[in-house]
């Protein structure tokens, strides 16, 4: 199974980059891209939480159904402190490529997790 990674460092303290990006349902607070809708059903782990988009400090989810060229994905976001003004996001998934290489399949994620960060980016520097 094929595993993209990226990791990136942020000016940052953890708390407050935990603050932006550790609500699962909010992905907007980061994106600038609001959820249209963030369904739950069940509680805690196992629970399935449908993101509908227009467009420790870990979170982990997984894809079950997606037009993305994926199956079987999981991944995970977490959040470590580099020291007291900044923190790294480490973002991985693992997953079975549909219709591509695996090599191609890490670089399409690896892509989409690069442009996530460049939103977080944009939405630090807009708080000032």
């Amino acid at each position: 199974m094929p595993r993209a990674q990226l990791v990136h460092a942020f000016s940052l303290p953890v708390d407050e980059l935990w603050a932006l990006i550790g609500d699962f349902g909010d992905t907007g607070r980061w994106s600038g891209r609001p959820a249209e809708a963030c369904i739950q059903e069940g509680e805690g782990i196992g629970a399935l939480r449908t993101l509908t988009l227009e467009d420790g400090r870990q979170i982990s989810y997984s894809i079950v159904s997606s037009p993305l060229p994926v199956s079987a994905y999981r991944a995970t976001m977490e959040v470590a402190p580099i020291d007291a003004a900044s923190s790294q996001l480490t973002w991985s998934g693992a997953f079975d490529p549909v219709g591509m290489s695996d090599a191609e399949a890490i670089s399409f994620w690896e892509d989409i997790y690069w442009m996530g960060v460049g939103l977080m980016e944009k939405t630090i520097a807009r708080r000032g």
